[in-house]
């Protein structure tokens, strides 16, 4: 797979936790932060599709409101 350099400033007590993690753990930064990078991306998405399908639904109900109708 091709890389490509990506740089990015970071707080201080942040890349300590990921020294000590990686050292800890014994993998390479960036294998953690690829995989990091790459399940939060997935989450955002998914997040996304969701508030997308409930704009598009029709009558679409809340967790609150079928609670309220089952009780």
């Amino acid at each position: 797979m091709k890389t490509q350099v990506f740089a990015t400033k970071l707080p201080v007590e942040l890349k300590k936790q990921l020294d000590a993690v990686c050292a800890l753990l014994g993998v390479k930064k960036s294998y953690l932060v690829e995989e990091a990078l790459r399940e939060k991306l997935e989450e955002m998405l998914d997040s996304y599709d969701l508030r997308q399908a409930q704009k598009e639904a029709s009558g679409f109900h809340g967790l609150d409101s079928l609670k309220k109708d089952l009780s």
